[in-house]
């Protein structure tokens, strides 16, 4: 009996794994449980088992193909057994071989119309919770057929749903593009699996709109703070607290009074979560990943900084499980280390919000009317105006500044 292995879910916020490697061959052996493809899902790579004893019967999808969960990506049984006559559906086939850099041209495409009225921009009902569109099957396989993109197109079906008239009715509205020029180009590289799951996010983000508040957070009890922790810390553990670990714990301490910054928005309803599972970004050599600290509101910040230097030590041999990848409620995006003063963040869908904070300085400030030296930084909080105003906004961003002004309270 013919087996069908499938492109498995490994993630709550999967949606489709990309071929990585095939380590075994048409025609090899295998047990079940033996390690048969490496694919990448989400925000991590992972190796798919043999789901049962036999021969590599068909292998049907290359390597940098993008197949959906559940779909076949290869047949697993006896030698010479008959394998049914299906394909898997591909969202992105292998790329043709690279042009030749010196000698091979590359067009430079040109909107010949910008986005105007012919264009409507989806509304939030025609998204899932993760940022999927909602269309029927029909919907997705005409726009398939037609190259069209459904996060172009409005859904007038129940819910907001797109349905396969609205692909028609949008074919002649879609931004079309022309060739402008010609110019050389030294390399072509081919996305990687990361920046394209990174590049599917934050379109997915920008479709909703954020308004950010900024504030400027005295540090110098926190520099204080960390000094004394890591007298200890350093000894026990052999690490040292960084000032994000102090900010993720504040951040933690701060949700739990405005649950609303600790949601997600699924269609017309909110979910306001119990867990205060903080997102932490860390640069890898491909990309930002986001790490998961759970029940961080609950947790030291001895036990924070163990842990994301934990994690942030596995992420750079890409170590980490699903579940460290999935499951936060707010991130938090410092970019201090990397010299940067102040930037402005985007929500990492389906949270309803994200902090960013620039590098700690020391700077002249007035303090009860006399100048004096203080470490301080820039912090800015986005958050999703379909649920958040601009009033709340600007309380929690008050809240944690009082909290990182008077940190020592948060000592365990």
């Amino acid at each position: 009996m013919v087996t069908t292995m499938i492109m498995q879910r490994m993630s709550v916020a999967m949606e489709y794994g990309v071929i990585l490697k095939w380590l075994k061959k048409e025609g090899d052996k295998v047990k079940k449980g033996d390690l048969v493809v490496e694919i990448f899902g989400e925000k991590n790579e992972f190796e798919l088992e043999a789901p049962d004893d036999g021969v590599i019967l068909k292998i049907l999808c290359e390597v940098n193909d993008e197949i959906p969960i559940s779909e076949p990506i290869a047949f697993i049984g006896k030698e010479g057994e008959e394998i049914p006559d299906v394909k898997p559906r591909k969202l992105n086939a292998a790329s043709p071989t690279a042009p030749t850099p010196a000698t091979t041209p590359i067009t430079t495409p040109e909107i010949s119309a910008p986005f105007t009225s012919k264009v409507s921009t989806p509304s939030s009902e025609t998204r899932l919770p993760g940022g999927k569109i909602k269309a029927s099957p029909r919907a997705k396989k005409k726009a398939q057929e037609l190259g069209i993109d459904l996060s172009l197109i409005v859904g007038t079906g129940p819910e907001g749903r797109i349905v396969e008239k609205d692909v028609i009715a949008g074919k002649d509205s879609t931004p079309q593009v022309s060739i402008s020029d010609e110019r050389k180009v030294s390399k072509v590289e081919r996305m990687t699996p990361l920046r394209r799951t990174i590049a599917r996010r934050m379109t997915q983000s920008a479709q909703n709109p954020h308004i950010t508040m900024i504030t400027e957070i005295d540090m110098t009890e926190v520099v204080a703070l960390r000094k004394e922790i890591n007298l200890k810390v350093e000894k026990v553990h052999g690490i040292r607290v960084s000032f994000n670990d102090i900010i993720v714990k504040a951040v933690a301490d701060t949700l739990e009074r405005f649950p609303k910054f600790n949601a997600a928005l699924a269609g017309t309803d909110l979910h306001i979560f119990d867990e205060v599972n903080i997102g932490v970004a860390m640069a890898t050599d491909d990309g930002l990943i986001v790490v998961t600290v759970p029940h961080a509101n609950k947790k030291s910040i001895t036990e924070i900084a163990v842990e994301t230097k934990e994690k942030g030590s596995r992420a750079k041999e890409n170590k980490l499980t699903p579940e460290e990848l999935t499951g936060s409620t707010f991130t938090v995006s410092n970019l201090g280390p990397f010299k940067v003063d102040l930037f402005i963040p985007v929500i990492n869908p389906p949270e309803t919000a994200i902090l960013a904070l620039g590098q700690i300085k020391k700077q002249p400030v007035v303090v009860n009317d006399e100048i004096t030296i203080r470490s301080m930084m820039m912090a800015s909080c986005a958050v999703d105006h379909r649920i958040l105003d601009g009033a709340p906004a600007g309380q929690f961003l008050a809240a944690l500044k009082d909290t990182l002004e008077s940190p020592f309270m948060m000592k365990m």
